[in-house]
């Protein structure tokens, strides 16, 4: 992956568990937040994550431009398989 100078980068992963947007108001309008990541009109929602609604508790899924699901599998620098914490929010 490269990134806007030509260098190559490590991929960044994302984590996103929303399975619904957001919902805001703004000047009186309802508006919707993307939450899944996966919205091809961001910040707002398109209604993408009705397609993560059948995803797996503890899976990893990762979507192409085309929205083509996979089940990933991080490892470390050996090859082991790698389970990733839970998200915590400091407040």
């Amino acid at each position: 992956m490269k990134n806007w100078e030509g260098e190559t980068k490590m991929a960044r992963v994302v984590r996103c568990d929303g399975s619904r947007p957001y919902l805001i108001q703004v000047g009186g309008q309802n508006v919707a937040i993307c939450a899944c990541g996966l919205s091809k009109n961001k910040p707002y929602c398109d209604g993408t994550h009705k397609i993560t609604r059948d995803e797996e508790a503890g899976k990893i899924y990762a979507y192409d431009e085309q929205r083509n699901r996979i089940v990933v599998q991080v490892t470390d620098e050996n090859g082991n398989t790698v389970t990733l914490p839970a998200e915590t929010v400091d407040e």
